[in-house]
């Protein structure tokens, strides 16, 4: 009996095989199926032979070997695109069979930590991407509930930033007091939530003892709650959701970036079955503190899930589309401002938090868009530049006095939104300088480019400038994730400016005060630090055996011994950078924090932003151009190609 494969060949063989008893099937012969295997190849080589015809301009496919793991990015001559951006092939991580793989997102850190890597390397030879290894597993979690742990006292919610909104500040005092005066301390619900918030309150209330480092401050009461949630109630209620917002906030201490965007996904989709994504009608004769709470915990729900997104790459769980509640009133801070936080803050974050998740939906996914790349960073940078335009005066960076901790975290968020949206660009012309190592001059590089790559400098600059001053000042968060990423982030993104001619050299000093702090920050067993700590290890071995390093004004010059500012390794016997103290190596490349004395920067401007760079004349040009100009671009590539290796763990 004759098989024909054609287009569904392979399917109608199948369910042959299939509908064959078993006496039919050992009468297949040897020949029966040397002739399927010839058809298969035949199918197989018209699919090829069709698919190159297809190709504009004949171009062609490397014949070689597929990787059996990792992303490869094309060279090409295209406009900036998400193909350039992104390679063919999604980017997963898998040397054991025997284990699922996991999804490396281009939009975290480490990702870009290894393409830099890779571009620094200068040659195609895989780089083994370093996974995040460093989180409180399950075990962990398990052995802490046989930690003994009491009700603490009253004092100990104080300590709790309010950066989002997570409870009810009057409220849960109040049932606190309750819980104390009837000795109800077995409500499972309501043991839950506390437990969670005496975490938090522990974690921030930890001193920076570097003597211990035996676990996660908080863990333990952390476990006792995370053993009390119940995942799918069918009747939720506000202290549940409450609970997993609290969890979810609590794993950014553990590194736990997988759990974290679990419990949020369950906050949203338990909100969205009772409607917090939704305003209720008046009719319902709710009161107006119940009324805020639902939208406020719906926002924090929101924002957390953007904040997750942008630090790991995983996409957004919910779109604006589908959101019909109105933003956290002002109003109701100053009526009710012994149960909300400022109100101001709060729209602010939210009007961040969608910045940054179109960001990396549009930059980092694989949609197809009609759009440009370049059309693209211009629609996002003029969103960033009209939200920090809209900023109420009190929530604006001061020099005259210090600025609160939550100020500082939303402009850092803020540099780090504009910094993921341009370091794409950024690597481009770090890989173009390095096709060229001779040449200095950037004049082969559109101007565009070089507008763009200046301000992601400038807010690498801003950034660590900012954290440098609140780690000096003592009040830089040791278990925190935010705090870390935003040196880690800042930090390649000077190293690629000391390389570069429309960088400086001595932004690699600047780099090094931002690994120092990271090196501190891992001795408080910092689970994020310590990822972190280690890939930037990574990269500055990449940079000092690259051969643009030779090339380079690194190379010799007043920074010419920046390379051995700290060690390779872990440990170290030279004097560390601690709280409180002057960061000189900083001071000497930076000038004080008010003026770092860099020509993108304003000398009559008291504080220096990154909104200055969104208003340089280039900036604005690029800006206001029309969608016509953005597609008349010159071709760029972005990426060299890219063979990547990977040992199998989490991200």
């Amino acid at each position: 009996m004759p098989l024909v494969i054609g287009k569904y060949g392979w399917m109608k063989g199948i369910h042959l095989l299939w509908s064959l008893s078993n006496e039919s099937l050992t009468s297949i012969t040897d020949s029966y199926l040397e002739q399927l295997l010839k058809d298969s190849q035949e199918l197989h080589d018209q699919r090829y032979r069709l698919k190159k015809e297809s190709r504009p301009n004949g171009q062609e496919q490397s014949s070689g070997p597929q990787q059996v793991h990792g992303d490869t990015a094309n060279v090409n001559t295209e406009p900036l695109s998400q193909s350039n951006l992104l390679g063919e092939k999604p980017w997963f991580q898998s040397n054991d069979a025997s284990v699922v793989p996991l999804y490396i997102s281009e939009a975290t850190c480490a990702a870009f930590a290894t393409r830099l890597c890779q571009s620094l390397k200068g040659t195609n030879m895989p780089i083994p991407h370093l996974p995040r290894s460093r989180y409180t597993d399950e075990s962990a979690i398990s052995s802490s509930l046989y930690t003994d742990v009491q009700w603490p006292g009253l004092t100990a919610l104080g300590h709790i930033i309010p950066s989002f909104h997570l409870a009810l500040k009057k409220d849960t005092l109040d049932m606190l007091h309750g819980v104390y005066q009837r000795g109800d301390f077995d409500n499972p619900s309501i043991k839950c939530k506390y437990f969670a918030l005496f975490a938090i309150a522990q974690v921030f209330s930890t001193p920076h003892d570097l003597s211990d480092t035996s676990s996660v401050p908080g863990l333990a009461y952390f476990a006792k709650a995370w053993s009390l949630i119940q995942v799918v109630p069918e009747r939720p209620n506000m202290i549940h959701i409450e609970s997993l917002l609290l969890l979810a906030f609590f794993c950014q201490f553990l590194n736990r970036f997988h759990s974290a965007y679990v419990l949020i996904g369950n906050a949203l989709r338990l909100g969205l079955s009772i409607g917090l994504n939704y305003n209720i009608p008046q009719t319902q004769n709710l009161h107006p503190v119940a009324r805020e709470h639902r939208i406020r915990i719906w926002w924090t729900i929101y924002v957390l899930d953007r904040f997750w997104g942008s630090k790991s790459g995983f996409p957004v769980q919910i779109h604006d589309e589908d959101i019909h509640v109105d933003p956290p009133s002002i109003s109701a801070s100053e009526t009710y401002h012994d149960q909300f936080s400022d109100g101001a803050y709060q729209v602010a974050a939210i009007e961040l938090a969608k910045i940054i998740g179109d960001t990396t939906g549009e930059i980092y996914c694989r949609k197809i868009s009609a759009e440009t790349f370049l059309h693209r960073e211009q629609r996002l940078l003029t969103q960033l530049k009209q939200w920090v335009r809209s900023l109420p005066e009190h929530l604006r960076l001061s020099a005259e006095k210090p600025n609160p901790k939550h100020t500082v975290q939303m402009h850092l968020q803020f540099n780090f939104c504009v910094i993921l949206a341009i370091r794409p660009v950024l690597l481009h012309v770090l890989t173009l300088k390095m096709k060229n190592q001779t040449k200095q001059s950037m004049d082969s590089i559109s101007p565009i480019l070089i507008t763009l790559s200046e301000a992601c400098i400038h807010a690498a600059r801003h950034s660590l400038a900012l954290c440098v001053n609140e780690w000096t000042g003592g009040s830089l968060a040791i278990f925190g994730y935010s705090f870390p990423a935003f040196l880690f982030s800042a930090a390649l993104i000077l190293m690629i400016s000391s390389l570069l001619p429309l960088g400086d050299p001595s932004d690699l000093t600047s780099a090094e005060t931002a690994t120092e702090i990271l090196k501190n920050l891992s001795l408080s067993d910092s689970l994020a630090s310590r990822d972190l700590y280690e890939r930037m290890q990574r990269v500055r071995q990449c940079l000092h055996d690259s051969p643009i390093y030779s090339t380079s004004a690194l190379s010799h010059g007043p920074v010419d011994n920046v390379t051995n500012m700290l060690p390779m390794g872990e440990e170290s016997d030279s004097e560390s950078l601690r709280p409180h103290q002057s960061p000189n190596n900083l001071q000497s490349t930076m000038g004080p924090l008010e003026d770092l004395g860099h020509p993108l920067f304003e000398s009559n401007v008291p504080y220096l932003t990154t909104e200055m760079a969104l208003h340089q004349p280039t900036m604005l040009d690029f800006l206001t151009q029309s969608h016509v100009d953005i597609g008349l671009l010159d071709p760029v590539e972005m990426f060299n190609d890219f063979d990547l290796a990977f040992s199998m763990s989490s991200t």
